[in-house]
């Protein structure tokens, strides 16, 4: 895992802007990539009119390259590239490739974002950006720039390598550390943000399929809440457990003292219930009390015998 604190790569923050305008939002990555797709369309179907089988730079606007934006393209048939694939700096499209929907002729792009690529891609959470993000299109050579194609591997994946950009990364920043098990490989979308994500392939690389844009995250460590925040959650702690305690308490002396007034209750109705059902006198009330009370009768004398 990487060490605390885990700077971010100086080469991603060789720049403040991305391009001549800030970008904060979607809409604003949105806008920033939509130029760039433009450009990098327009010279690629400039330069590979002659159908050029080699793999040619492409000069893009000043506001672009001095982005740190970097592109190159050729030009390959849909039957070549199912034989044999493309295998160039940092992209290798293996056999067993096609175009989807179907080409004859296509022009496969290749792009780095060496700038600030933060600037117009979103990282996921709690993760940042370790090194530039890598561009894979495709379009249908005889349609002009607009038909854009994906590419569907039926074999191998298409490996996307960043092991040389983290290692110029770490050569740039001595503190910092890549760690494959923690780091993600991310899929954008057309807007910058992420779609998906999943385990960096060994060599440092990510495997894909189809055309877009890719990248590779590094998880950020935790950084520890400063101590007046603990002494706070402390207080606030021990406050909430101090009134929770009187609280309950209160709680269970009230329930016990109702708990022995509703017995003793419960005692006298017993014995009044008893004394009436055994009871030989009468009752009679007096000012809201029942007592007993005897019929008053004198003895009658009787004459004994003899007297």
């Amino acid at each position: 895992m990487a060490k605390a604190p885990l700077p971010l790569p100086s080469l991603l923050v060789l720049a403040a802007f991305f391009f001549h305008h800030p970008c904060c939002t979607a809409q604003g990555r949105a806008e920033n990539i939509s130029e760039v797709e433009a450009a990098v369309r327009a010279r690629a179907s400039e330069l590979l009119r002659d159908a050029t089988s080699q793999l040619v730079d492409l000069p893009l606007p000043a506001n672009l390259s001095g982005a740190g934006v970097r592109a190159s393209a050729l030009s390959v048939r849909s039957n070549a590239l199912w034989a044999g694939g493309v295998n160039t700096t940092g992209f290798t499209v293996p056999p067993r490739v096609v175009p989807v929907p179907f080409a004859r002729r296509l022009a496969i792009v290749f792009e780095r974002f060496v700038g600030n690529s933060t600037a117009a891609f979103a990282a996921p959470q709690r993760y940042a950006l370790a090194a530039p993000v890598a561009g894979l299109l495709a379009y249908d050579a005889s349609a002009g720039p607009d038909a854009r194609v994906s590419l569907r591997a039926l074999g191998a994946p298409v490996r996307v390598e960043f092991k040389d950009d983290l290692s110029a990364a770490a050569a740039l920043d001595k503190g910092f550390e890549f760690d494959a098990t923690t780091a993600r490989c991310v899929t954008f979308a057309a807007s910058g943000e992420v779609v998906a994500t999943h385990a960096v392939a060994p060599g440092s690389a990510c495997a894909v399929n189809g055309t877009g844009h890719f990248g590779i995250a590094v998880l950020l460590p935790e950084t520890p809440p400063p101590a007046s925040a603990v002494r706070a959650r402390w207080w606030a702690w021990t406050v909430g457990v101090g009134a929770g305690g009187v609280l309950g308490a209160s709680a269970l002396t009230l329930s016990v003292a109702g708990a022995v007034s509703w017995t003793r209750m419960r005692r006298r109705e017993e014995m009044d219930r008893r004394a009436m059902a055994g009871e030989e006198l009468g009752r009679m009330t007096v000012r809201g009390s029942r007592m007993p009370s005897a019929k008053v009768v004198r003895t009658r004398p009787e004459l004994e015998e003899r007297s």
